[in-house]
């Protein structure tokens, strides 16, 4: 595969459909608004913002279930969307800590006994625009991802105790770095702020700018008339 590039001889690599199985979902009636009024969380694209689910803005009822083709999804399940625009630039991914069903938009993804969910997820995570090309349906008006070509990736699959040792290892270093986006997207956003206080002040009088000028070098005083 020479989106992956030299990976260990003795690793494992199987197609997906191989290693793992696939559901579906679905949306309830709109036109029943019994349905949405229950506890089962109904997970869709817009719910994708996190690595985690264990909630969501929606949620719908036993019978909901019963009389539509979204399934309930057991925890610790890979969750993909395979239907939306913002398959132009990422696929979001996802894993459920919660019973939950999906929406037909999204995809459920559980492994078998060879292949650990996490390091699935960050296997898709690592290799997005490689997995764009490979898995977009072409002649689509949606950007939407092909499940014949989804089912037959090829899989790369380590030793069980590697793969969890590569969890470990990606959750410490990816928390570390998360924390830094934070620390400074927060800076960001304090910069920004003070930009529209300086210049609100400065409009309104409240710096002696004509000093500030001057005393600034290489500014060539002189106003426009």
């Amino acid at each position: 595969m020479e989106w992956l590039g030299m990976v260990p001889e003795y690793w494992d690599v199987r197609r997906l459909k191989f290693v793992a199985s696939f559901v579906g979902g679905g949306t309830p009636s709109k036109e029943n608004p019994e349905y949405w009024t229950g506890n089962i969380p109904w997970i869709s694209p817009k719910d994708m913002k996190s690595d985690e689910i264990n909630d969501t803005e929606e949620h719908i009822t036993e019978e909901a279930l019963i009389n539509s083709a979204t399934h309930i999804v057991q925890p610790g399940t890979v969750l993909i969307v395979v239907r939306s625009g913002i398959l132009r630039h990422t696929i979001p991914v996802a894993i459920n800590v919660v019973p939950a069903t999906i929406n037909q938009d999204m995809k459920a993804i559980t492994p078998n006994v060879l292949l650990r969910a996490k390091y699935l997820a960050y296997f898709i995570k690592g290799h997005q625009n490689a997995l764009l090309v490979a898995w977009r349906k072409q002649g689509a008006t949606v950007e939407s991802i092909e499940f014949e070509l989804l089912a037959n990736t090829l899989c790369l699959i380590p030793p069980l105790l590697e793969q969890q040792a590569i969890i470990t290892y990606l959750d410490h270093e990816t928390k570390k770095i998360d924390t830094l986006i934070s620390t400074i997207t927060d800076g960001i956003k304090e910069l920004q702020e003070y930009r529209t206080a300086l210049i609100s002040a400065a409009v309104t009088g409240k710096i002696d700018v004509r000093g500030a000028v001057a005393e600034e070098p290489g500014v060539v005083e002189g106003a426009a008339d």
